[in-house]
């Protein structure tokens, strides 16, 4: 029996929205879509079609300088009709912008 339980991050994600690109290198297929959360090796994505867990798929960030190979973990279907889809980076080059930019100190209170 399958796993149906995704298996555990070894890095936290922060909550960022922002637009990607996903490309099927089996069957050509793209979508345009955006990110849920994101990590330096991960991404939640919202999707309108469905992708294949262990699907390979490109990815680029809108804006930003990542593109990366990845490997689609999960893709579960939400109540609206689109899909949650877990990304695992494997080759990535460039940065999410949100992961790039430099920490802020704390406020003092």
């Amino acid at each position: 029996m399958a796993n149906v339980f995704p298996p555990v991050r070894t890095e936290s994600r922060i909550p960022e929205k922002m637009l990607v690109e996903l490309y099927s290198f089996d069957n050509a297929t793209h979508e345009i879509t955006s990110t849920v959360n994101v990590s330096l090796h991960g991404a939640r994505v919202l999707t309108k079609s469905p992708w294949q867990p262990d699907q390979d798929v490109s990815v680029r960030s809108f804006p930003g300088h990542l593109h990366s190979r990845a490997h689609v973990i999960y893709c579960r279907p939400l109540p609206d009709d689109s899909f949650s889809v877990g990304l695992e980076l494997l080759q990535p080059t460039g940065d999410w912008p949100e992961l790039s930019k430099p920490s802020r100190p704390p406020h003092p209170h």
